[in-house]
């Protein structure tokens, strides 16, 4: 059918040529300008004509002839398939807090404070000296004791030598004893208040927080100052319980800082024994380095526990993995100087990455730019990189 269409329009094409050529003869040769312009009106609208009837010829002739065809070629860039170890990590949000509970200096005693000797922000070693507390009520005290003492034991003095001589009973001899002895024990009792007149740093690091002011009554066990120890640190975070599985202690996990665009890698230290029942979540802690200070309590952290991992996993860019009208995965891949269309099982994914299952074997070149615009068997041309 299609050569008849095509013998059909040559002779068309030859009818018309011999039909404008006769045309031309002398015998109808216009005699006025009017004519000649009428003429060659004519002869320009059946050249348009013709050379409609030549591109539809030129059309049939190519779609025909094999060799006219001319097959394009799609500019590409490539990069080979990565095989790597692959790890998926769960990423929960957590809080860096000190390794050690708060130190609180607080007076063993009830007095005034005389002396404050810190600050918030000073830095204090365990053991230094924080505040003085006024006790003069407890030298009162053990001055009125001493005279109460020193009766007593003069009462005692006489009945032992009463008693030592048979006289008296023995009765009053015991009671002036226990007196003696009592009276020895109150007083022993204030000396040893009277040395908790001294507060001292119960561990080292920066004060936090002064709770009490010079002059102020401070009661027994009372905080004074608040120090916190920034040097040990920790990350607290709360895991979802389908992890619990997943997470060891003594394991490594990556910490990261978002405020400071910082990571470092910490080891978990604890494992909560419990499930919170409100989220369905457990706590888990690890040790952390406070890079000199740079890292402060109460910094938003993430945590990012590894669930997850393959070696020698065939991994590709998510970008690259495209879908077709039948749901089904596939990559572009080059062979030889064509496209290839690989239809893929995929796997576990992070970080824009996924696992390649099957249909790869890891030596493939997968095409990059331009994977989007060809079709399986399209030539195309790898641009430098």
């Amino acid at each position: 059918m299609k050569n008849i269409f095509y013998l059909f329009a040559l002779a068309g094409f030859i009818l018309a040529t011999s039909c404008g050529g006769g045309e031309t003869t002398s015998e109808e040769s216009p005699q006025t300008l009017d004519a000649a312009r009428k003429v060659l009106q004519e002869k320009r609208k059946k050249l348009q004509e013709l050379k409609k009837e030549v591109a539809e010829a030129e059309a049939v002739v190519n779609k025909l002839d094999p060799r006219s065809k001319k097959k394009s070629v799609t500019p590409v860039t490539t990069a080979k398939v990565q095989v790597k170890d692959f790890n998926h990590y769960v990423e929960v949000q957590g809080n860096v807090v000190p390794a050690q509970d708060p130190g609180m200096a607080s007076s063993e005693t009830g007095g005034r404070i005389m002396d404050l000797t810190v600050k918030e922000g000073d830095y204090v070693k365990k053991g230094d000296l924080i505040a003085k507390i006024n006790l003069e009520s407890i030298k009162k005290s053990i001055a009125q004791l001493d005279e109460s003492l020193s009766l007593a034991q003069d009462m005692f003095k006489r009945q032992e030598n009463l008693w030592n001589q048979k006289i008296g009973s023995e009765v009053q001899y015991l009671q002036a004893k226990s007196q003696v002895e009592s009276l020895l024990k109150n007083k022993e009792s204030l000396e040893y208040e009277l040395t908790k007149s001294n507060v001292y740093a119960p561990i080292s690091g920066y004060v936090d927080m002064v709770m009490a002011k010079e002059g102020e009554m401070a009661g027994p066990g009372t905080p004074i100052v608040q120090i916190l120890n920034t040097k040990n640190l920790k990350v607290v975070a709360a895991i979802p319980e389908i992890y619990l599985g997943n997470v060891k202690k003594g394991e490594g996990v990556l910490l990261k800082f978002p405020a400071l665009n910082e990571e470092q890698k910490g080891r978990v230290t604890s494992i909560g024994r419990t499930i919170n029942p409100a989220n369905r979540t457990f706590e888990v802690e690890a040790s952390i380095n406070s890079q000199n200070g740079l890292l402060k309590p109460n910094l938003l952290a993430t945590m990012l526990v590894n669930d997850f991992s393959k070696k020698d996993a065939i991994v590709v860019p998510d970008q690259l993995i495209l879908q077709d009208v039948s749901g089904a995965d596939y990559v572009m891949v080059l062979e030889g100087n064509k496209a290839v269309k690989k239809l893929v099982t995929m796997g576990r994914g992070y970080r824009n990455e996924t696992i390649i299952t099957s249909g790869l074997n890891g030596d493939e070149t997968l095409l990059i730019k331009g994977a989007r615009q060809v079709s399986d068997g399209d030539l195309v041309e790898v641009l430098p990189e």
